[in-house]
């Protein structure tokens, strides 16, 4: 009995260790298991830490410096940094983006220093900020809208590599001088809804002290009327298309004038051109006038042309334009041209024309300006000055063009507001936009009556304002 009892407490001694091996061996298992995983999160953590992108910045005596790789995330403004006395940025290499608004108002803030890794700089990063040079690194892609907007920049280089420049990029820039910038660049526009945009320039209408635009690629001169109004325009040699004489831009051979820089004030064109275009002091500019107050052609232009430049609506600083004539020939197609095509030089042109002979004074109405074969190219006001103030305008009450006129002109009654007017027996043709009518205060519209000798005359549908009533009446 007695061995019994030992065998049996034996068996049970035995069978408590083996459970105590597994509980031990599971416990093993698991602590192995935990400082596994442990390890191996340490080594992702560790290499997370490698790859992460993240910007830092730190301050030091009037200067920011911001390090890391990626994309600045956010503008000064934002951060502990906001009142901080920034003189310098030095952002080092590794970060590729200036956030939007990054250092605006930043208003003692002269100098920045910027990296060979940065590709693009955000919208107004640099507004309003007195720094007078910059350096674009080769690397920046694109400069967003207002980056540097109201800033002391006097000269600036835009690199090859820059694709796309926002609008108002340079707006306000009162101390700009020179521009140099690729001839092709793309544009990036404002924000904003599309029934509200409106196309603005680079530089915007306040920057009266840009002397020089130099395009170091072949040119899209289309890209012109958003350069704002500089002093002169410079191309490369080779560019395939355009000469640059004077700041003034010509065919590759020389000889037709496409363009004339919206800030020159007197302008010579070469003695090299034969042909000027319409469209070289009319084309569009946006919300810019032109400064331009005389002009000089050579006695070499033959002919003056329109071309597929769509006419801007001739706003110019200057509503009595000096124009000279030192052809001796100019065909009656380009004077008529001349003529329609800028309101603001009509006085100076109608005094050349009469000058070179070119144009006479009609002899039954000396203030009908004639041209060959009875074209009656204008109604002459007594003051030209008053072309833009319809309040001041005559009013034409009876008038009768006389006989030997045989078409009447396009805007030949520009300046005046016709109430009744009769067409002598020889009017033949009337051609567009001739005239507008007088308003009369008890109908509440404007209206005209026309008297018509000729009964086989021809009128253009466009003759009359569409918004005028012209009644017609077959004398």
């Amino acid at each position: 009995m007695k061995k019994e009892k030992m065998f049996v407490k034996r068996k049970s001694t035995d069978n408590w260790s083996f459970k105590q091996i597994m509980i031990f061996g599971f416990a093993i298992i698991v602590l192995a298991s935990i400082i596994f995983m442990q390890a191996d999160n340490a080594s992702a953590a560790k290499k997370k830490k490698q790859t992460q992108e993240y910007v830092s910045m730190s301050y030091k005596k009037g200067v920011l410096t911001i390090k890391g790789k990626g994309e600045m995330g956010d503008p000064i403004k934002t951060t502990v940094y906001e009142n901080k006395n920034i003189k310098k940025v030095v952002i080092k290499k590794g970060v590729t983006a200036i956030a939007d608004f990054a250092f605006k108002g930043c208003k003692k803030l002269k100098e920045i220093i910027l990296p060979s890794t940065l590709k693009k700089i955000g919208a107004y990063a640099f507004e309003d900020c007195p720094i007078k040079n910059i350096t674009i690194p080769k690397s920046v892609k694109s400069i967003e809208p207002g980056a540097f907007a109201g800033s002391s920049i006097k000269s600036i280089t835009i690199p090859k590599t820059v694709k796309k420049l926002g609008e108002g990029v340079f707006g306000d820039c009162k101390k700009l001088e020179s521009i140099t910038m690729p001839g092709n660049i793309g544009v990036i526009k404002y924000e904003i809804p599309d029934y509200e945009y409106q196309p603005k320039s680079f530089v915007g209408d306040s920057c009266k002290s840009l002397k020089k635009i130099k395009f170091t690629t072949s040119l899209n001169i289309n890209i012109l009327k958003r350069v704002g109004k500089s002093g002169g325009f410079e191309v490369m040699a080779n560019d395939p298309k355009y000469k640059s004489v004077d700041g003034l831009i010509y065919s590759k051979d020389g000889k037709t004038l496409l363009r004339i820089p919206h800030g020159r004030k007197k302008v010579i064109i070469s003695d090299k051109c034969t042909t000027v275009t319409a469209g070289s002091y009319g084309y569009e500019m946006y919300l810019a006038d032109s400064a331009m107050n005389e002009i000089v052609f050579p006695k070499t232009v033959k002919k003056v042309i329109l071309d597929d430049t769509l006419l801007g609506p001739s706003y110019y600083e200057c509503n009595n334009i000096k124009i000279t004539l030192n052809m001796d020939y100019l065909d009656d197609d380009s004077i008529k041209i001349l003529w329609q095509t800028n309101k603001y030089w009509r006085n100076s042109l109608k005094d050349e024309l009469l000058r070179k002979g070119l144009a006479k004074l009609n002899e039954e109405n000396e203030r009908m300006l004639m041209l060959d074969d009875g074209y009656l190219c204008a109604y002459l006001m007594k003051d030209i000055s008053k072309i833009d103030d319809r309040s001041a305008w005559e009013t034409i009450d009876g008038l009768v063009v006389p006989d030997n006129v045989k078409t009447i002109g396009t805007e030949a009654f520009t300046g005046f507001l016709v109430k009744s007017l009769t067409f002598g027996s020889g009017v033949k043709y009337v051609e567009e936009n001739v005239l507008l009518a007088a308003f009369v205060p008890g109908e509440y519209r404007s209206m005209a009556t026309i008297y018509v000798k000729n009964h086989d005359i021809v009128i253009s549908k466009k003759a009359f304002d569409a918004n005028d009533q012209i009644n017609i009446v077959m004398a």
